[in-house]
C-alpha cells in the first residue's frame, strides 16, 4: 500500500507546501508522490551520489576484518594444532571463543553507538581488533593466543552491528539491499584474502608461517581506523537525535539526490525521534524484550534469520574446511588450502550476482532467502552422502556448492534485514541483540561441531545441518515478508499491516494503517498523545487538504 501520510501542525513563519492526503476510496496522495518522486521514480531510480557509495566502501573495511580472521585463522589452526601440540577440544574452544566474547561486544556497541556515533564505534572496535591480531602473531602459548582471540572477539562483536547499520542510514531504499550487501561482500573478500595468504604464506618455514598469517590481519583495522576518523562523517539520524542539525544538514547534502529529498529525509526523521521521544526510547531495552505485537513480528524475522545465518552451519565449514577435508582423505596440505581457496571463490562469485537481484523488480529479499536455504540443505546433504560413501569428489564439491548458496541469500540478507526492518528507537539494540544471537549460534556450533563429527561421523553431522537448514527454509517461507523499496519510516506500518491491527477505543483497524503513524502504538496498541494529536490535527480523510511544514515539522512536533 502507499507510505503513511501524517497529519503536522503548521508554523505560521514558515513556507507551507499544502499536501492533498488520499480519501478512503483511494484518491490522490501526494505525500506518497512526493516520496515516490525522490526515492523511486516510475522508471530507472536514479543513483544515490558517489559519496553514498565511497563511504559504505570505507563502512565495508570493518567486516574485511571478521572475513580476514575466519579465512586465515582455518589455515593457521593446521600449524598451530602442530607447533603447540593442540587438542581437538583446544582448537574448538580458541576457534568459538571469539564469538563468546563477541556477545558482550555486540551489546557494548548499541550503547556506544547511541552515545558517540558509529563511525567513533568502528574506530574502538579496530582499535581493539588490531591488539588481538598483534598479540595471536606473537603469542608463545595457548594462553596469550586465547587473549588475542579474546580481543578480537571484542572487537568483532562491536564492529559487526555497526557497519551495516551505517551504511542502511545513509542509503536511499531502493538501493540499501545493494549497498548493505557490500558488508557481506567485504566479508566474503576478507575470507578469500585470508585463504589466499594462507596458500601465500605455507612455504615460509612451520615455526613461524603462522605468525605472519595473522600478523596481517593488523594491517585492515589500522586502514579502518584511519577511515573513521579522517573520513567517514556519521549518520544524519544519529546527528539529528543528538541535536547537530547543521553537522546532518551538510551530511544529507552529500548523500541526497535533490533539495525536496534533503527536506522528505530531514522531516521522516524528525518526526520518527519526536513521536518515539517521550515513550520507547527511554524504555531502553524493555521494548526489546517485551514488545509490543508490531515490533514482535519484525523481531521474529529478524532475530530468527541473524541465527539461522550461523546455525546453517557456515562458520563450521569456513574455519573448519581444510580439517574436514582432511578428515575426507586429502592429506596434502597444498590441496586442503587450494580447495577451501576455491570455496572462498565460489562464495565471493555467487555474492556479486546476488547483489544485482536484492532489490530488483522481478526478485527482492524474500525469494533469495527461500532460494539459499533450499540451496544450503541440498549442499550439506552433498556432503553428508559424500563421506557416507567415502567420496571425496562429492564431499569437496558439496562444501563449494555450500558455500556458493550461502552468499545468495543468507549472507547478504541477513544483515539488510536487521538494519532496514527495526524502528529507529530500537534500531541500534535490536541489531545488538540480534548480533548477539548470532555470535552465540555461530559459537555453540563451533563448540561442539568437530567432537560431533568423532561421535557420529562427519556424516552424520553434515546430515544435522540438513536438517537445520530444512527448518530455516520452512520457517522463511511462514514469516517472512519482502521489504525491498520501503524506507526506514514506513517499515513499522508495512508490518503492521501484516498482524491486521485492530480497532478498539483507540486501536487501529485492519486496513487503516494510512491513517496514524502506526510507531506511535504502545504496547497494547493505544496511540500515544503525539500520535493522537497529529491524527486530530489531520480531521477527516475524505477530501480534506492539510498544510505540512516539511523542513520543520519534526522539530516542534
Amino acid at each position: 500500500g502507499p507510505p503513511p501520510h501524517t497529519h503536522t501542525q503548521t508554523h505560521p513563519r514558515t513556507p507551507r507546501a499544502h499536501i492533498h492526503m488520499s480519501d478512503s476510496a483511494g484518491r490522490s496522495n501526494s505525500v506518497s508522490e512526493m516520496k515516490t518522486e525522490a526515492s523511486t521514480p516510475a522508471h530507472a531510480p536514479i543513483p544515490p551520489p558517489r559519496f553514498v557509495y565511497q563511504m559504505a566502501l570505507c563502512a565495508c573495511v570493518n567486516s574485511a576484518l571478521l572475513g580476514y580472521d575466519t579465512g586465515v585463522l582455518s589455515g593457521a589452526l593446521l600449524y598451530l594444532r602442530d607447533a603447540m601440540d593442540l587438542s581437538t577440544q583446544q582448537i574448538e574452544l580458541l576457534t568459538s571463543s571469539m564469538n563468546y566474547i563477541a556477545i558482550p561486544g555486540c551489546f557494548l556497541a548499541g550503547y556506544i553507538a547511541d552515545a558517540i556515533g558509529r563511525t567513533r564505534t568502528l574506530f574502538a572496535a579496530s582499535l581493539t581488533f588490531l591488539v588481538g591480531a598483534l598479540l595471536m602473531a606473537g603469542a608463545n602459548d595457548y594462553g596469550t593466543l586465547f587473549l588475542g582471540r579474546s580481543l578480537i572477539g571484542v572487537g568483532v562483536g562491536c564492529g559487526l552491528a555497526i557497519d551495516p547499520l551505517y551504511i542502511a542510514e545513509i542509503s536511499p531504499p531502493e538501493f540499501r539491499g545493494k549497498l548493505t550487501s557490500y558488508s557481506e561482500t567485504a566479508i566474503n573478500i576478507g575470507i578469500l584474502s585470508g585463504y589466499v595468504s594462507n596458500v601465500a604464506f605455507m612455504w615460509l618455514p612451520k615455526e613461524y608461517n603462522w605468525r605472519v598469517m595473522l600478523a596481517v590481519g593488523a594491517i585492515p583495522p589500522f586502514i579502518m581506523m584511519v577511515l573513521a576518523t579522517f573520513v567517514m562523517p556519521d549518520t544524519p539520524r544519529f546527528l539529528i537525535s543528538k541535536g547537530k542539525y547543521e553537522e546532518a544538514d551538510a551530511v544529507l547534502k552529500r548523500i541526497a539526490r535533490s533539495e525536496e529529498e534533503v527536506k522528505l529525509i530531514k522531516h521522516d526523521i524528525k518526526e520518527s525521534i519526536a513521536q518515539e521521544k517521550n515513550t520507547t526510547s527511554k524504555e531502553g531495552w524493555k521494548r526489546i524484550l517485551c514488545p509490543d505485537p508490531i515490533l514482535k513480528r519484525m523481531l521474529m524475522v529478524t532475530l530468527m534469520i541473524s541465527v539461522l545465518q550461523q546455525l546453517c552451519g557456515v562458520d563450521v565449514i569456513l574455519y573448519y574446511a581444510p580439517i574436514i577435508m582432511e578428515q575426507g582423505g586429502i592429506e596434502d596440505r597444498l590441496a586442503q588450502l587450494g580447495l577451501t581457496a576455491l570455496a572462498g571463490v565460489a562464495k565471493v562469485g555467487v555474492l556479486f550476482i546476488t547483489m544485482h537481484y536484492l532489490d530488483h523488480k522481478s526478485m527482492g529479499r524474500r525469494p533469495l532467502m527461500l532460494l539459499s536455504y533450499s540451496t544450503l540443505a541440498l549442499g550439506t546433504a552433498i556432503i553428508s552422502l559424500g563421506f557416507g560413501l567415502d567420496s571425496v569428489g562429492a564431499s569437496v564439491f558439496g562444501i563449494i556448492f555450500f558455500c556458493g548458496a550461502f552468499s545468495i541469500g543468507a549472507g547478504p540478507i541477513c544483515w539488510l534485514m536487521n538494519s532496514e526492518v527495526l524502528p529507529l528507537p530500537v534500531r541500534a539494540r535490536g541489531m545488538t541483540l540480534g548480533c548477539s544471537l548470532n555470535r552465540l549460534a555461530s559459537a555453540v556450533l563451533q563448540t561442539v561441531f568437530l567432537s560431533l563429527a568423532e561421535a557420529i561421523t562427519p556424516a552424520g553431522a553434515f546430515l544435522f545441518l540438513t536438517l537445520i537448514n530444512v527448518f530455516g527454509f520452512v520457517y522463511l517461507y511462514f514469516y517472512m515478508p519482502e521489504t525491498k523499496n520501503k524506507t526506514l519510516e514506513e517499515m513499522t506500518n508495512y508490518f503492521a499491516s501484516l498482524i491486521g491491527v485492530k480497532a478498539a477505543e483507540g486501536r487501529i483497524e485492519e486496513g487503516d494503517v494510512n491513517s496514524i503513524n502506526l510507531d506511535q502504538l504502545d504496547a497494547k496498541g493505544v496511540v500515544s498523545k503525539v500520535g493522537q494529536e497529529n491524527s486530530e490535527l489531520g480531521g477527516d480523510r475524505a477530501g480534506n487538504m492539510a498544510d505540512v511544514d516539511l523542513g520543520n515539522s519534526g522539530a516542534s512536533a
